[in-house]
């Protein structure tokens, strides 16, 4: 079969879940089949939306270049001609036998509609909520968890974007380089109110993310499956509107083991995170619980480093003040992928404190794989990867206290360590799981065929 893959982003650019999953699973699929990935790349010292072809572990590969530079208003940040001119270009190139769309972040909604044009069976997985909400994971901007959808409730999260007018993204690309980050906030404030304010704001406003909504309609009903790696998100998406029928469950699968699963030693307890360092991740929690425990013999191990994301530029500068001069915390900055094993090597508990409703989060099955025990935040999907006491500890999301205590008894009890090693769920392989997938794209194909 020929696949093509879509994805917002992709190694080594991001190495986020999504763009790791894209990439072992574009790996695993490429012994059998002709696969390709489609992602977005931003490089200002390249010309806006030209195409880079590359070559990547016996897959090709199709960077399009958006700074978003050339964006004159909000419809452009999910819909974009360009876009959708380069993805039909490679389409008819490659004429693949199916598409599947990972994610469409920083890319185009039209991209499913330029595969259908060609009678292409998409098939759509729910990575996150960005099909529902604008910024991709229920968040407002006060860090509080978004417990509904609808139009007038988004406003006050997409008053940047719904404000873009001309060439401001032009401008506010050269500012972010040129101006320091508090001045840039105070002018991008005063830009936002003098843009949305007036008496038929509220109508403006609303009509927009109505048409971004009707966008989203279109998409799934052009969409032929959508896989869901959780019953959490999958609920979700049947609530927003998408048939049950049109929704499978599907956990994700993994790389086996590269490296020796045996632990590194070490006289101190071990924690660590591992992920983008975001404020929904709720590594400052994890700081300020992990604070609160007074034993040295004890370290936090922060892994990952800090993406662009507007509005979260000060956040290293939270998790520094946050950590103070505690010695025992390190943050020890990114690392490539493909050294999981000997970055898990050197833990002996992972902690996931996020305080967003994470859907699969890979890193809880790769430290399954790694026979290491995590403490993880009871919220969206997570508490069908972990039966708390079984396979790992559960705490409330955003209670630092709640999880010093978690985070206490693997210090108090050592024995839970070793039975929470010898308990952990058995995880499936990302070859397993491939051949699920090639499964569903055969069915998809024969049943357009049928149509046709």
């Amino acid at each position: 079969m020929k696949i093509v893959q879509v994805a917002h982003s992709f190694l080594p650019h991001t190495k986020a879940g999504t763009e790791v999953y894209t990439y072992v699973l574009s790996r695993a699929l490429s012994g059998k089949n002709e696969v390709s990935v489609f992602f977005r790349v931003k490089n200002s010292r390249k010309k806006e939306y030209a195409v880079t072809e590359g070559a990547c572990d016996g897959f090709k590969t199709f960077a399009i270049n958006h700074t978003f530079s050339q964006c004159r208003c909000f419809e452009q940040t999910y819909e974009d001609k360009r876009i959708d001119e380069a993805f039909a270009r490679l389409l008819d190139a490659i004429k693949p036998d199916c598409v599947h769309i990972q994610h469409l972040l920083f890319l185009s909604l039209g991209i499913v509609r330029e595969a259908k044009k060609r009678g292409i069976p998409v098939v759509c997985t729910l990575n996150d909520y960005w099909l529902i909400c604008h910024k991709g994971q229920f968040i407002k901007d006060d860090l509080s968890v978004c417990q509904r959808y609808d139009a007038s409730s988004c406003q006050a999260c997409l008053l940047s974007q719904l404000s873009i007018r001309g060439n401001a993204m032009r401008f506010y690309t050269i500012l972010r380089k040129t101006v320091p980050n508090m001045l840039l906030q105070f002018i991008k404030r005063a830009y936002i109110k003098k843009t949305t304010s007036g008496d038929r704001r509220e109508a403006w406003l609303d009509r927009m993310l109505l048409e971004r909504e009707e966008a989203i309609q279109e998409l799934i009903g052009k969409t032929d499956l959508f896989i869901s790696p959780t019953d959490f998100m999958r609920n979700k998406f049947i609530a927003f509107g998408v048939p049950a029928e049109k929704i499978t469950l599907l956990p994700h699968g993994i790389p086996r083991a590269s490296d020796s699963t045996d632990k590194s030693g070490s006289r101190s307890l071990r924690f660590g995170f591992i992920g983008t360092l975001l404020p929904m991740k709720g590594i400052d929690i994890l700081i300020d619980a992990f604070k609160q425990i007074k034993n040295r013999n004890v370290e936090l191990l922060i892994f990952g480093k800090l993406l662009p994301y507007a509005g979260y530029e000060g956040y290293m500068h939270v998790l520094r003040k946050t950590a103070g001069k505690d010695s025992r915390i390190r943050l020890m900055g990114d690392f490539d992928h493909k050294e999981a094993g000997k970055v898990f090597s050197g833990l002996d508990v992972l902690v996931v404190p996020s305080i967003w409703p994470e859907n699969w989060p890979l890193v809880i099955a790769e430290a399954f794989l790694y026979k290491t025990p995590v403490v993880a935040s009871r919220i969206g999907g997570i508490p069908e990867l972990i039966e708390d006491g079984k396979n790992g500890l559960l705490f409330n999301a955003g209670d630092a206290h709640d999880l010093k205590d978690k985070l206490q008894r693997f210090i108090d009890d050592r024995p839970l360590l070793d039975a929470l090693k010898n308990t952990v769920t058995k995880v499936k392989t990302i070859e397993e799981h491939a051949i699920e997938i090639e499964q569903i794209y055969a069915w998809l194909i024969e049943k357009s065929l049928a149509v046709a």
